[in-house]
């Protein structure tokens, strides 16, 4: 099957669900400025594009199409985000307010970036009830077909829907040559789908909620090209850096098709989130989301394979408040989500206490895991972040004993159930949280 097929396509999934793919235009060519501008005017009444980007996406990528629109006699202008304090622009709400007061309007946004840009666009978009496109500037993250747009609102770190791009367009020369960092962070997002899909299956056994496995094995002709050979990436190898980016715009429209995260997002992305809303807190600066995951997707494959080498745990049950002292100002609104899991965890609780449940559960999860060796070493080898120390709050390396509170807590902040809560349940979490983050992260 050429998933190409699927693009601006609705089709029945053996899941029982019509899924839709919003997105109409994958584009990973030389041509692929001339192809977004020929495509374009399809979906506005006439030509009027804003392009949002960063100060450093608008020299790659944005100034180029902005200069190629003028050429057509498109009416173009364009939004730089500013970097707060010098650093990296941020998704929040702050960020938004500023762009709906100063950028102009239009009738379609473009966003000429990766991440942090490509959420801003399509929140503003949706917000101004127009289109957006995407020009990419790197493989970095898994978000260029997803309608959901990852943010820090009043401190929390949330996903919410909005809508996704019409069109995704890359140049191979920009994504190659992008920042290494970013490449590598790109592969920390997506190989976190070994875990992630665990967390979503975990979910269907223990409380029968939806799943999908069509959008689970989306990638899985991708997948062996960075798994198998990572040292391909760190070395910008062309086949290496398409496949990546592939398997990212693949693993965004599975997030769309399905209408939740849970295909690409698990225990390991709270760990990222964590870590956001820490440093947000503090007033410090986070570093990128997909270094972080990637260390966050060994320990919940460390977590797994202890886990489902348990014959007969004992249950217990969860913890009823958060840890108050290390959430400080956020406790409140960290709080409120954490009491609308608790159902759900005592539901867990009971259910795991069963013996049929527990064998079932060690059957089924281990269908769709990696070993934390396997991943450990893809990431290495890539050159991307696999332990702590690869972490860094405000430039400097994260230290060991925040990275594990870190951790400890990150499963409070969201409502989801996931391989940090059955850690806990089972009694590996956070009695042997010492013992893993040593054994798989500080070196």
């Amino acid at each position: 099957m050429d998933l190409r097929d699927l693009l601006g396509k609705s089709f029945d999934c053996a899941c029982g669900r019509r899924h839709t793919v919003p997105t109409e235009h994958l584009v990973f060519d030389a041509a692929a400025i001339a192809r977004l501008i020929a495509a374009a005017p399809a979906y506005v009444p006439h030509p009027d594009y804003l392009i949002l980007a960063d100060r450093r996406t608008y020299e790659v990528a944005g100034r180029l199409l902005e200069e190629a629109l003028k050429k057509e006699g498109a009416p173009v202008r364009h939004f730089i985000v500013p970097d707060p304090g010098g650093e990296s622009p941020v998704t929040d709400d702050t960020t938004r307010d500023l762009i709906l007061s100063r950028a102009p309007p239009a009738e379609m946004y473009i966003a000429a970036g990766s991440g942090v840009v490509n959420d801003l666009t399509k929140w503003v978009a949706c917000e101004r009830k127009k289109p957006f496109m995407t020009l990419a500037t790197a493989a970095s993250m898994n978000g260029y077909a997803s309608a959901n747009v990852s943010a820090t609102i009043h401190g929390l770190k949330v996903l919410f829907h909005a809508q996704a791009s019409k069109g995704v367009f890359a140049v191979p020369a920009v994504i190659e040559d992008a920042p290494f960092d970013l490449t590598a962070a790109g592969l920390g997002d997506v190989v976190a789908k070994a875990v992630s899909s665990a967390d979503w299956k975990l979910n269907q056994l223990l409380f029968d909620e939806y799943y999908c496995q069509f959008s689970v094995d989306l990638l899985k002709d991708l997948e062996p090209v960075y798994l198998n050979h990572p040292e391909k990436i760190r070395k910008r190898d062309p086949e290496a850096i398409s496949a990546l980016f592939h398997a990212l715009f693949w693993s965004s429209v599975a997030m769309t098709i399905t209408g939740t995260s849970s295909p690409a997002s698990g225990g390991e992305h709270l760990v990222s989130h964590t870590l956001d809303m820490y440093a947000a807190a503090k007033g410090l600066q986070h570093d990128l989301h997909g270094k972080q995951v990637g260390v966050g997707t060994i320990l919940s494959a460390a977590l797994y394979d202890r886990i489902l080498r348990m014959e007969r745990p004992s249950i217990r049950n969860a913890p009823s408040d958060i840890d108050r002292s290390f959430w400080g100002p956020l406790t409140g609104i960290v709080e409120a989500e954490y009491r609308k899991k608790l159902p759900k965890l005592d539901l867990a609780a009971r259910k795991l206490s069963r013996p049929k449940t527990w064998d079932m559960l060690r059957t089924r999860l281990q269908k769709n895991l990696l070993s934390p060796s396997t991943l450990k070493s893809c990431l290495k080898q890539a050159g991307a972040a696999h332990k702590v120390g690869d972490i860094h709050i405000d430039g400097k390396s994260i230290a060991p004993e925040l990275f594990l509170q870190v951790w400890k807590n990150a499963r409070q902040m969201r409502e989801r159930f996931t391989v940090l809560d059955l850690a806990v349940l089972v009694g590996i979490m956070p009695e042997q949280a010492d013992d893993i983050l040593a054994e798989w992260v500080l070196a």
